[in-house]
Formats: structure tokens, sequence, C-alpha cells
């Protein structure tokens, strides 16, 4: 399956997930009504009798109880989805993690974050923030419900035991779990789960205060421990159904995350290798935090212990994994000494591997050159969420050719600011957007802007997505105040000139998408008309791209309407292209069932390619246009293939 076929399976499981709640629900429905009926009938001295508790109870009854159940369930769900509208980053701090994408301690951490920023940049998606937990196990996550919200969590003993081989091969499982849909589903599998759990909790809760009443000298309260011990039997009841639900819609996942890896790092052994040191070593994957086993399903590997392990656990056994990926495995297991150094290679040193390794798979792109519609197609049909091992070693490429000076300030929240600005400069209006932003931004952020400009002008422009990439976790941790004072400004450089470049609002909207994801979603039209309206406006926007004439603009806007299979429409004029127009079509398309986003995709790549071919410079906007879209295409040409070249300013009015 390809990206988009796995998303639209990932929406059906959303269906599966409801599904099994409701029967879940159902049993717990009965399970309490056999209970409330059970003690209504020992308090009469009657027999049980599961025949005669309708009339025992009365029908009105059965059916308050059903209600109140569903309602109990439903509220706590919903409570449980409201903690986690954060996203990922909610779970991360749940499980007690620290997030060090700005504030890395030792080459541990700076290594995990180097691979963590590689495999994002080969991906075509935001850097996620990286959390590190204070445990022992080797183990890791992905959570979050979109890659612009997406967090990963490594262990402690993950990034000191495992070498940065094994280290690639946890983390671009995780990315795997990220890019196949896999991620939000797991988040919306925790709300469900816990609605399922609270009458347990509810349960543990009353004895608890009994025992704190007894603790005191006061009287036991026995119907009361009752009730109590009732609600934890039903309690637990929710809880083998809800193993059962993370075993229904996990184990499997696990399986195709593990192949996912391998592609992505063509190397099996590195993550077998993690695998094997796991099934060895002291502590294995097990997770210490006090809210472990309530995200047991989004682990790298088993986290919690159970006694079903075997029946209902959300990972199939390690051994087994193991042998998939390695069949020639001995059964050997690998330990390390406490305390001893993993067998870690510097960044530099593995960069240069991969170089050489993959150096005879280098895209035979030069200076000048473009790229065929076909290879394009291919990019959307097989590409976009499945980086390779071949990406990675671009991403590595672009972040050597990245001045080291510009990735530090990527990764500070105060200097992020100052390179976005930067980036969003146009050549030919430098001068005033500059005494704009002297009049609007703070001017320590300003003497940080003109010390990076040197370095933003020699910098290959297919370091620019990469760079925005790397900016997002610094600018997710400005405080509210600062985000907002910085989004204005950037509204504000955009509109200096009353136009807009689209190349700099390809780049805005990248950035808001990581950084705000849909926020005016429900509001929009979903009606076909109106997503219909949108991708004809989004071509017409790519057919002025480039085209200064407005009849080559006409002849790559019909193509585009050709390959969509709509009718051929007169070309808006360029005047017409509007910035809030333009926003409110990028969202409306984003809404496109994913298996149709393939067809706006590859009718942008005609529009793009009316002469044939599309530019280095073009392809860059075309991947802009994809990560709006939540479809991360990853690099296809190296630094130095073209990418400088330029793309003819089209621009649209403020």
């Amino acid at each position: 399956m390809n990206f988009f076929e796995h998303q639209n399976e990932a929406r059906r499981s959303t269906t599966l997930l409801l599904t099994l709640f409701v029967a879940t629900l159902l049993c717990l429905v009965a399970i309490t009504t056999l209970f409330a009926a059970a003690i209504l009938q020992f308090s009469r001295a009657q027999p049980f009798s599961v025949a005669d508790i309708g009339q025992t109870m009365g029908w009105e009854t059965v059916a308050g109880i059903a209600v109140f159940i569903t309602a109990v369930v439903a509220i706590a769900s919903l409570y449980k989805w409201r903690q986690l509208a954060d996203g990922g980053r909610t779970v991360a701090e749940a499980l007690g993690g620290r997030k060090i994408n700005t504030c890395a301690k030792g080459a541990n951490e700076q290594q995990a974050l180097n691979v963590v920023e590689e495999m994002a940049i080969a991906s075509g998606t935001p850097v996620p923030d990286l959390y590190i937990l204070d445990d022992r196990s080797i183990n890791a996550f992905a959570a979050g419900y979109e890659p612009g919200d997406a967090v990963i969590g490594i262990t402690r003993g993950c990034i000191e035991q495992l070498t940065r081989e094994e280290l690639q091969g946890v983390i671009a499982h995780e990315f795997s779990h990220i890019l196949n849909g896999d991620m939000r589903r797991n988040i919306q599998l925790v709300g469900l789960l816990h609605g399922i759990l609270i009458i347990g909790l509810a349960g543990y809760w009353l004895i608890d205060r009994i025992n704190w009443s007894s603790r005191r000298g006061n009287r036991g309260f026995p119907a009361t421990a009752i009730i109590g011990a009732g609600l934890v039997a039903i309690g637990y009841t929710g809880t083998l159904f809800g193993n059962l639900i993370k075993f229904a819609v996990s184990r499997q996942r696990e399986y195709l995350a593990d192949a996912s890896a391998i592609q992505y790092t063509r190397n099996n052994q590195g993550l077998a290798s993690a695998l094997k040191k796991i099934a060895g070593h002291e502590s294995g994957s097990r997770i210490s935090a006090a809210k472990a086993a309530e995200y047991s399903h989004i682990y790298f590997a088993n986290g919690v212990r159970s006694s079903l392990a075997s029946l209902f656990s959300t990972h199939p056994p390690i051994q087994r994994r193991i042998r998939r990926i390695d069949p020639s495995w001995s059964g050997e297991l690998q330990q390390r000494e406490p305390g001893s150094a993993p067998n870690t290679l510097s960044p530099t040193v593995d960069s240069m591997r991969h170089h050489q390794t993959l150096g005879a798979h280098q895209p035979p792109y030069g200076p000048g050159d473009t790229v065929d519609c076909e290879t394009l197609t291919d990019v959307i049909d097989n590409r976009i969420g499945k980086a390779t091992s071949h990406q990675c070693a671009l991403a590595q490429q672009l972040l050597a050719n990245t001045p080291q000076v510009l990735q530090n300030a990527a990764r500070d929240p105060f200097a992020a600011r100052a390179l976005v600005y930067a980036l969003l400069l146009h050549p030919d209006q430098r001068t005033t957007q500059l005494e704009l932003l002297n009049q609007i931004a703070h001017p320590a952020v300003m003497r940080t802007l003109l010390q990076l400009l040197p370095s933003i002008d020699v910098m290959d422009k297919a370091c620019r997505l990469p760079l925005l990439d790397l900016c997002v976790p610094a600018l997710k941790d400005l405080v509210p105040q600062q985000y907002q004072v910085f989004k204005r400004n950037l509204i504000k450089l955009l509109r200096s000139d009353a136009r807009v470049d689209i190349w700099e609002w390809a780049l805005y909207r990248v950035l808001m998408h990581a950084l705000e994801g849909r926020p005016d979603r429900q509001r929009l039209s979903k009606a076909p008309q109106a997503l219909d309206d949108a991708c004809r406006y989004l071509l017409a926007a790519m057919a002025h791209t480039g085209n200064a004439e407005y009849l080559p603009a006409k002849r790559a806007y019909d193509q585009g309407l050709r390959a969509l299979g709509m009718e051929v429409t007169p070309l808006p004029a360029k005047s017409d292209i509007l910035l809030q127009r333009l926003d409110k079509a990028l969202v409306i398309t984003e809404q496109l069932p994913p298996l149709k986003k393939p067809s706006l995709l590859k009718a942008i790549v005609m529009t793009l390619a009316h002469n044939g071919a599309v530019s280095p410079a073009e392809f860059e906007l075309l991947r802009a246009m994809a990560d709006c879209l939540n479809c991360p295409m990853p690099p296809l040409l190296p630094p130095g293939s073209g990418c400088t070249a330029n793309v003819a300013h089209t621009t649209v009015t403020a």
C-alpha cells in the first residue's frame, strides 16, 4: 500500500474502534445491570435469577442504568480527549518526558536529536518535538494527531544503550507510525479506553475512601465496600475488553512499522540488534512511569508487564519480531555491562559512510536540469510518506550544506524568529522589508537577523524547507504573547508591498500548518462545489507561477484541469489571486479524502510542467504544497543540482 491507502485504512480503523467501543459499552451495561440486580435480590433475600431481572428491577430502571453508564463513559472519554487536545506533548509530559530540541544535554541526547532531524527532513515532515524519559529501559513512542503536533519520546536507556544504527532503526519505526496514520488512531484509543476504565477507577476511589475513613477511626461502610468491589470487578471487565481492543488494532501495525523502518534505513540489522538488546536488557522495555499502562499500545515494545501478556499483548513477541527481520538469527541475545558505552559513530563519520554507500544512487540531476513528469508521478504514488535510505542520505547532505550558524539559530526560540524573517525577505524588496521590521520587531531579533543574512544569501535554496522544519520545535516554545507578535509581524512582512510572492506564501503556509494545524476546518464547507472551486483556485495560482504572460499561464491551467478531470474554464487574472482566498482554498482542499489527494497533486505537477518538465525550485514549491495537504513529500534533488535556479516571481495581491 502507498501513503494514501494507509491513510484511508487508518480512517477505516476509526470505524473499527467505534464498533469495538460500542460492543464493550453494551457489555459494561449488561454486567452493571446484573450486578445491580444481584444486590437488589440479595437485599430482598431472593435467589438470584437472570430471567427475573426485568421484574425485580423494572425495565425503566434497567434503561436508566444503561443511560447512566453510557453517559459516564461518554463524559469520561470526552474529558480525556479534551486533555489530549494538544496532541503528543500531553502524552510525553504525562510520562515524565523532557523536551530536548532546544536544550540537548550531552553527546547522547545530541545524537538522538540529529537522528530525529535527519529522519524528519528525509520524510518531508516538520521536525517533531523530542522528549527524553529518564528510564533505564529501552523503549520509544510516537504520539500526536498529525505530523505537525507529533512528538517522539525515547528513554534514557535507549540513547545510552543503543548504537547510532540501532537508534536510527527505532526512530524510523516511530516515524512509520507517524506517516502510516497509526499515531492519530492510537491517541483516539486512549480517550475511548479512559471512558471504559472510568467505572473501575471509581471503584478504587470508593475503596480508598473507606480505607482512609478506617484509619481515622470511623466505622466501615459495608454497603459502600460492596459497591466499590463491584465497580472494581466491572472495571476489570473494562480493562479486559480494553486490552482486547488494543490487541485488535495495534499488533499487526507493529509488523508494518518494522518493515517500514527497514525500508527507511536499508539496514535490517540495526532494528534487529535493538530488539535483541531489549530482550537481553535487565530492565527490558518496561516503562516505570505511573501512567505507563494507559499508553501501553503506543510504545516501540511492551512497556508494561501483564499476566496475560502472551494473549492480550499489544505488541508481538520480541523473538518473533526479530526472526521476521533477521531469519538467520541463532537466538543469541545482546547484553551490555552496566556503565559501558555503546559503539557510537560520530555524526560526521556516520554521514560520510552513508554518502560513500549510497553515492552510486544519487539522482542524475545537474545544475540547470529539470524533473520530468513521470518521475514526479512516481514520487506522488510511491514516495510520499515513505522515506528511503537514499532520502536519509540526502537529508544528511542538506544539513551538511546548511551553515552551522543557521542550524543553531533554528534550534533557539529567540533566534528562530529572526531566521524565519530572513527566509521570507524578498530579494527585490529587502530594503523596504528591513525598514518595516526595524519598526515592528524586537531590536535584539533584528540584530540577530542582520547577523544571519550573509549565511542566508550563500545557502542553497534547497535547504530552505528543511531549515524551516528545524525551526518548528523552537517556535512552539514561544509564549502565546510572543507567538502572536511573531505571527502578526510575518503577515505584515508578507503584505509590506501589497503583493505576496507565491514562494514566500508557501513558506508561510508550511510554517503555520506545522504550528497551528487546521484551526478553521470546522467552519469550512465540504460541499463538492466548494472543493472543486478550491482546486481550481490552487491550479490558477500554480499556473501563474513562472509565467509572466497570460497565454502560457492559461495553457498550464487548462492542462492542470484536464489532469484533474474538470471542465476547462477561464483562468482567473493574476490580480485575482488573493492571499486570504489562497489560504482558504488550501485548507478546503486539505479536507479531500486521502485517495483523492494524489489526483490534485498530479494536477499541480501537470500545471507546473506545462512546458514538459518541472524545475528544481518548482519541485520545492510542490513539496511545500504537499506538506500543507498533509502529504509529506521527501526531498528528491541533491544540493547543488540546480535548486538555486530562480523561479519567475509570481505574486498575489495581499
